[in-house]
């Protein structure tokens, strides 16, 4: 047992300890068997049946993040088998998350955000590099679509950005954070606000520029 889970177990109530229980499938496997350690500590007594039941929801849990699979696109939500509740957990957006900016708001957008979720890790100093990947990337695309055909610039955004996306999802989260790693999905609203402004300001500038 992780002796950090087992720590904040002994600070909770027992009240607090059996709602993590009960609904345990919004907690980390973790939490949970800290929950049941701590309240057997404190002699609550679990029926044969009940240690049973709870013991295969674990572990159940633990096989479905491990089937996760490497493909983070639309249709595919298993990478929601690894998002919890649990605030014990680690604060990171969600895959699709990073698909989607990468693929609409560019490579460097995707790189910041892997970066943030890099830095709640173990990993963390491995952070820099996918800010390092975002703006390279971000550069060489500049400096394609420019060389590009007229008219052509917008195709090789978006295929710009799905290379991108496919390579944060591939090499950074794979290697760094790891596809059965379990997380609380962070709100987007705060990164969609901005990439729309850039977005926008882009477009002012164009229309303006062809003036």
């Amino acid at each position: 047992m992780e002796s950090k889970f087992s720590f904040l177990a002994i600070g909770r109530t027992n009240e607090e300890l059996l709602e993590r229980i009960d609904n345990r499938q919004k907690y980390l496997p973790e939490t949970v068997e800290a929950s049941v350690t701590e309240l057997q500590f404190r002699k609550h007594e679990f029926s044969d049946e009940e240690l049973k039941v709870i013991t295969e929801d674990v572990q159940a849990q633990r096989n479905n993040a491990v089937m996760v699979t490497s493909n983070p696109s639309l249709f595919n939500s298993d990478y929601k088998n690894t998002i919890v509740e649990d605030a014990d957990a680690p604060l990171m957006y969600s895959r699709r998350a990073i698909y989607l900016f990468a693929l609409f708001f560019g490579g460097l957008f995707g790189s910041i955000m892997m970066a943030m979720n890099i830095s709640k890790t173990e990993k963390k100093n491995n952070a820099v590099i996918a800010i390092l990947f975002g703006i390279v990337f971000t550069a060489l695309q500049v400096y394609l679509v420019s060389k590009a055909n007229p008219g052509s610039g917008g195709s090789f955004q978006y295929l710009g950005g799905l290379i991108a996306a496919y390579i944060l999802n591939y090499v950074f989260w794979r290697n760094y954070i790891g596809y059965a790693t379990f997380y609380r999905a962070r709100q987007i609203w705060v990164p969609l606000i901005i990439g729309v402004i850039w977005i926008g300001l882009i477009v002012w500038a164009t229309i303006a520029g062809m003036k």
